[in-house]
């Protein structure tokens, strides 16, 4: 084997049962795409399981670390995930002239004391400013998973930034017709960083009779839903397309769960504050509410779901295209 035809990278989650790993393993995809007639080799020998200490916040450092052995060695290297735009010390550490896979990250958070406030409102802003300085001052061209920071970017630097990568997951629209047996497919994660009192109010306030409820990923403790873990991303889509309503997250539109519900025609409801981000794919079934007054939010969906409303609006997608990122990274 040509040592020069060999690319090494550092991919923290390649299972497709998370988010993490379903755009990791995209954008390995496109790698092997962009650069034919290399192979790739991961030299992340041994995945965790889910939301373990050792995998979110100290793992990525050892990928980061290992990767200078083969940067030394004249390989081409890649970091693939974990990317969150807060770590600016993993963007300080890595390699000169790595590949880095798809930022992660947003502005938005949930506030629920006054530390909880300083944490994610001002440390979190100090870091993501340190990493936008290291990152536009090592890097050519970046890559985002959404925009949710296009805001944090000053407007001479948008030409070297690609945005909305996780909408490549996007598989277009289905228009099969199939029983919907499901009332509510909910894809939960236990996380600081993720705003679940929506989700949690609507399961709490209502009967347990009337809506067939089922919970993918992390467990809720409630005698009216069926948890049924974590799963492949295939089987989603199968549960999808037997699911009436879901819930949308609050800390990004298009997560690959949301897109998927979009592909399977299911009506989503979703936080209102990311009205100002729904604009990539025009759907007739993505429903606002307003996730602070839970109350009121509760009573309009119930009074939505019970109406049977139809929108002749035509659904639409523009495909979006990420070649001249990978063409950069070729030529470097």
């Amino acid at each position: 084997m040509n040592n020069k035809y060999i690319i090494y990278y550092w991919s923290s989650d390649t299972q497709n049962n998370s988010g993490e790993g379903i755009l990791g393993n995209l954008f390995i995809y496109d790698i092997k795409r962009h650069f034919k007639g290399f192979t790739l080799i991961n030299i992340n020998k041994k995945e965790e399981n889910h939301n373990t200490f050792h995998k979110k916040y100290i793992l990525n450092f050892i990928g980061a670390l290992k990767l200078w052995k083969y940067y030394l060695s004249g390989h081409k290297i890649v970091y693939v995930n974990y990317l969150p735009i807060w770590n600016f010390f993993i963007f300080l550490i890595l390699p000169p002239q790595t590949i880095l896979g798809p930022i992660t990250g947003s502005l938005i958070y949930n506030q629920k004391t006054l530390l909880n406030f300083f944490l994610r409102r001002i440390l979190l802003n100090i870091a993501i400013n340190i990493s936008l300085l290291i990152i536009f001052w090592r890097y050519k061209k970046i890559l985002f998973s959404t925009e949710l920071l296009k805001t944090c970017i000053k407007k001479n630097q948008l030409k070297k930034v690609y945005f909305n990568y996780a909408l490549k997951s996007f598989r277009g629209f289905s228009n099969k017709k199939t029983k919907r047996n499901i009332d509510f497919l909910i894809y939960h994660r236990d996380h600081n960083n993720k705003n679940n009192s929506m989700v949690n109010y609507f399961i709490k306030n209502i009967s347990d009779k009337k809506y067939k409820i089922v919970v993918i990923g992390d467990k809720i403790n409630s005698n009216n839903i069926k948890n049924m873990g974590y799963v492949d991303r295939s089987y989603v889509k199968k549960l999808l397309q037997r699911t009436k309503y879901t819930f949308g997250s609050s800390e990004n539109l298009y997560t690959l769960f949301v897109m998927d519900a979009i592909s399977k025609d299911v009506l989503i409801f979703y936080d209102q504050d990311l009205n100002d981000f729904n604009t990539e794919i025009e759907y007739n079934k993505m429903v606002p509410l307003n996730f602070k007054n839970k109350k009121n939010s509760l009573k309009f969906l119930l009074d939505y779901i019970s109406k049977s409303k139809k929108n002749s609006k035509k659904n639409f997608f523009k495909k979006k295209k990420f070649n001249q990122y990978f063409q950069q990274q070729y030529k470097n």
